[in-house]
């Protein structure tokens, strides 16, 4: 593993998958937890749906692969959207998503592909849902440009350095700094604001680190169960990525279909 790979990795671990350990303080928040009862219900859903897909991953890790792109399109593209309801939400949100996800493939088709293989035992139908989705992507780009006086210059800003990103770093590397500096900047930013409106920042503060310490000692629990199982990098690829999709679902359900539509942020 060369040094730029890790330390992408490193930065993902570190800074990009701790952005959903908010999920405990929005769900008090909502009042979701106002009880223990409630606060057991949550959790053991949350760890439901997270164990559910990992098995679907393990049994049909090709699909489940697709799944995850998908899913990554769309909660990256609606996650980084300022507020936008309707149908437009989904097609601008697929143009940020597109544009990483697909974008980010595309540029780097055999790089990214030997990340994939990690993954899955094969990559055919994943490469043919990229490819078709680019078409998709290409038919969204004259509704973002027609939308584009309604976009603050901050946003524009970030667009731009999506594409920078994207277009001139290693995939790993760009995939690091969107995740890290944009998306998670953009959540952490959108969120926050409404959880003051309702917690003490010492709340805020220990919920958030409770569910990162929590996240990174199962990764470490994985890593010690299967290390004689998986050489290191596959091993790292895979506990980092299925879950990673692990935790998006139920963190996607959250946010952007529940949290985000009450609170219109």
């Amino acid at each position: 593993m060369d040094s730029i790979t890790l330390y992408s990795l490193i930065l993902i671990i570190l800074v990009g998958l701790p952005h959903g350990a908010l999920d405990g303080a929005v769900s008090l928040c909502l009042e979701i937890n106002n009880s223990l009862r409630n606060i057991i219900i949550f959790i053991s859903v949350y760890i439901l749906i997270a164990f559910i897909v990992v098995i679907l991953w393990l049994n049909f890790s090709e699909l489940a692969l697709i799944f995850f792109l998908i899913i990554s399109i769309m909660h990256f593209g609606i996650g980084d959207l300022e507020w936008e309801s309707g149908f437009s939400k989904y097609i601008l949100g697929f143009f940020i998503g597109g544009l990483v996800v697909v974008g980010t493939s595309l540029l780097n088709r055999d790089d990214v592909n030997n990340i994939f293989l990690y993954l899955s035992e094969r990559t055919d139908m994943v490469w043919y849902f990229i490819e078709y989705s680019s078409y998709l992507w290409i038919l969204s780009v004259p509704y973002f440009i027609n939308k584009i006086d309604k976009f603050s210059t901050q946003f524009l800003i970030k667009i731009f350095f999506i594409f920078i990103f994207v277009v001139f770093l290693p995939p790993l590397l760009a995939f690091s700094f969107y995740f890290c500096f944009i998306h998670t900047v953009n959540h952490f930013g959108r969120i926050v604001p409404q959880l003051k409106n309702k917690m003490t920042n010492k709340k805020i503060f220990y919920t958030f680190l409770l569910f990162t310490l929590s996240s990174w000692l199962i990764g470490f629990i994985v890593y010690e169960l299967f290390k004689d199982s998986f050489d290191f990098v596959e091993l790292t690829y895979k506990i980092l990525f299925i879950g990673l999709a692990a935790l998006t679902v139920p963190h996607m359900i959250l946010i952007d279909f529940y949290f985000r539509p009450l609170k219109k942020v």
